[in-house]
């Protein structure tokens, strides 16, 4: 597996001394374009609830959010890594604007069909907006930059993962769904704006001897082969792929039980909690910690722990149960996601990063639409969500150590194990 290992040259290390001009503008942008995203993310399925009571239909609303993901992700990983990665970024958030336009149009007129049209539109766009900025990462920051910067950016995901949802709610409350649809598409109009003050990374996107215009040469790519990645980037993304299988339905659990308890209000909550244990997770471990397969395991371990805090949860202590659920689950998952992406980060190619992590998130999106449908559905045939949940937690930690066990006492090296 080749890395990106090379001495910067001089036009490099110039521009990492302005750290805007390197990640804290795309920081920004990112930022920008995730609040957006959770501001109409929630907001929009309840509407869809609103107008046709239809939990079917509001289902759907989730799903057309996770399949265009998977069936784009190939597509999108040979955009990013054949094209500007800055422009691939900038059309898309740009396309994203305006699709949220035809949204707004689609909700006024109350049709279905436009909403999950564009919906899915808005989630396929995207697939390409999520690796660009992983690949501009890449030909931006040095190893040892790496994974600070990278803890930043999953504290600015944790932060708009709080207050995200509490925007949409507030704003579908007061001003109704329009109000979270505008706020949407002025976040993808201020990220696009942002990016493109950034100037072109002087490394390319094929390494130091690429044109400082980041102009990728059109040769043909070769194809990804799974055989070709490293032993360690292997075994990290298949425990991730694992955690996602069996604990990504754990939100749909979590609020069927506390709506048993607390009521749907623990939603709200819930999700904040979430994103406030995805912050603290991202600052005080993944930010500090460079052992990743030892991250990724504790990261499953916390999550199991969040299971079993909502398995055995009782009417009595119902309230602690959502905010434990809610830290111990957020704070598990961006162990894993945070470490997994630095371990990406170190092991996969300049030329394949684009590919490598469209791949990822076509994955993930995948083990997630299953976990939506087999864990509640085993919770319904059992009538005991919670403890299946449990065992999926358990499962997930076992799978977890087996795969890591190997290189649970090894240092993550620069894209080797």
């Amino acid at each position: 597996m080749t890395t990106d290992s090379q001495t910067p040259p001089k036009g490099a290390r110039e521009q990492a001394a302005n750290p805007w001009q390197t990640w804290r503008i795309l920081l920004l942008a990112n930022a920008f374009s995730l609040v957006g995203n959770y501001v109409q993310n929630l907001a929009l399925p309840l509407w869809v609830l609103s107008v046709t009571g239809s939990y079917s239909a509001t289902g759907i609303t989730f799903a057309v959010g996770t399949l265009p993901v998977v069936l784009c992700a190939p597509l999108a990983g040979r955009i990013v890594d054949r094209f500007n990665r800055l422009a691939v970024f900038i059309a898309c958030e740009g396309i994203c604007a305006l699709l949220v336009l035809i949204l707004i149009v689609g909700v006024r007129a109350e049709s279905l069909v436009v909403v999950y049209v564009i919906s899915a539109l808005l989630k396929a766009v995207g697939s390409a907006a999520v690796p660009a900025v992983q690949a501009m990462l890449k030909e931006r920051l040095s190893p040892d930059e790496t994974r600070p910067v990278i803890a930043r950016f999953e504290m600015v995901f944790g932060m708009t993962m709080s207050l995200g949802p509490l925007v949409g709610a507030a704003l579908s409350a007061g001003i109704g769904i329009e109000g979270a649809l505008w706020a949407n598409c002025a976040s993808f109009v201020a990220s696009g704006l942002l990016a493109m003050l950034l100037r072109p990374s002087r490394t390319g996107a094929r390494g130091p001897k690429a044109p400082s215009t980041e102009k990728q040469p059109r040769t043909r790519l070769e194809p990804l082969r799974w055989s070709a990645l490293s032993p360690l980037l292997r075994r990290v993304a298949l425990a991730e792929a694992s955690y996602f299988l069996f604990l990504g339905a754990e939100v749909v659990i979590a609020l069927a039980v506390f709506q048993e308890t607390v009521g749907v209000a623990a939603a709200a909550v819930y999700q904040t909690l979430t994103g406030i244990g995805w912050i603290a997770g991202s600052s005080l471990v993944v930010r500090r910690f460079n052992r990743q397969p030892l991250v990724i395991w504790t990261g499953a371990a916390i999550s199991a722990a969040a299971t079993a805090a909502l398995a055995f949860s009782g009417q009595s202590w119902s309230w602690v149960a959502v905010v434990l659920v809610g830290l111990l689950g957020g704070t598990g998952n961006v162990m894993i996601a945070g470490a997994t992406t630095v371990v990406y980060q170190a092991a996969a190619s300049n030329e394949i990063i684009g590919r490598i992590f469209a791949f990822r998130r076509g994955l993930l999106n995948l083990f997630m639409t299953a976990s939506y449908v087999a864990i509640p559905l085993m919770g319904d045939l059992t009538n005991h969500p919670a403890p299946v949940l449990l065992v999926a937690g358990l499962v997930n930690l076992v799978i977890t150590t087996w795969l890591l066990l190997p290189h649970l006492r090894a240092r993550t090296g620069e894209g080797s194990d």
